[in-house]
This record gives C-alpha cells, structure tokens and sequence, in this order.
C-alpha cells in the first residue's frame, strides 16, 4: 500500500487518512495563545540565563574580549525573544530589546586593557537593568 500511495500522490494518501479515521484539527486560538506564551517564556529564560554569565566574569577572564563573545549569545537570545513576541500581545519586549542595547554599548565603551573585574564592575548596572526588563516581560505574560 505504501507503494501505491506513492505513486497516487498526496491528495491518495490525505483521503486514505481521513478513511482510516484519522483527523488532523488545526489548533484553536487558545492553544495558539498558550504555545506562543511559552515559547517566550522558554525564551525569555535562556536570554536571562545567558546575560548573568555576563555579570560572572571572573578575575582570570579576558574582560572586554571575553564580553564581546558573551555578548554575541545573548543577541542570538534576543532575537528569538523579539520574534516569539510577535505573536504576544503584552510581551512588553520592547524594554528588554533597549535594556540590551545599553548592556551592548556599556561593553562598546570598555577600555581595551579592562579585566574581567573592571569590566563586570561597569556594566552591572546595565545587567542589573536587562534583568529587571526581562521580569518586567516574564511577569507581563505571567512565566
């Protein structure tokens, strides 16, 4: 039978589905409601984890450097925010998407010689600012 239904094409197989009793129902709104809050949930936890590895730098750590790689991940965290937002209304991902932005030029600022110290120590505030955005978000969509 799986060879006839290859050679029938799709519009065969879908009708021996539905013969077989088996239904494919699209998702209600609700659950599409539900599965987008999750997904920026997911979202929001995984940039939230990602920018704290930012404020732990150690003494022995490549400061401005070592920033600018950590950086890159939490942009990549970002963006999958912004796009899971699209689909919430009180996402409030706006606020997290200027917070990083002034986490992004705090390390732009660093001087090149900065340790892991120095470095953590400038952009704390602007840490300590992307996190509150980012509880900010998650308590908006109730994570």
């Amino acid at each position: 039978m799986g060879d006839l239904t290859y050679r029938a094409g799709p519009a065969v197989a879908a009708a021996l589905l539905c013969l077989a009793g088996c239904s494919v129902a699209a998702p209600s709104p609700r659950e599409r409601a539900v599965a987008a809050i999750d997904a920026l949930c997911e979202d929001l936890g995984a940039l939230r984890m990602n920018a704290g590895r930012l404020n732990d730098l150690s003494p022995r750590s490549k400061g401005r450097d070592e920033l600018r790689d950590l950086r890159e991940e939490v942009a990549h965290d970002l963006d999958l925010v912004t796009r899971s937002a699209r689909d919430v209304r009180k996402a409030r991902a706006r606020g997290v998407s200027a917070a990083y932005d002034r986490v992004s030029r705090a390390i732009d600022d660093l001087p090149g010689g900065a340790t892991g110290a120095q470095a953590s120590s400038r952009i704390r505030p602007h840490l300590e600012a992307l996190d509150r955005a980012i509880a900010v978000s998650q308590a908006s969509v109730k994570c």
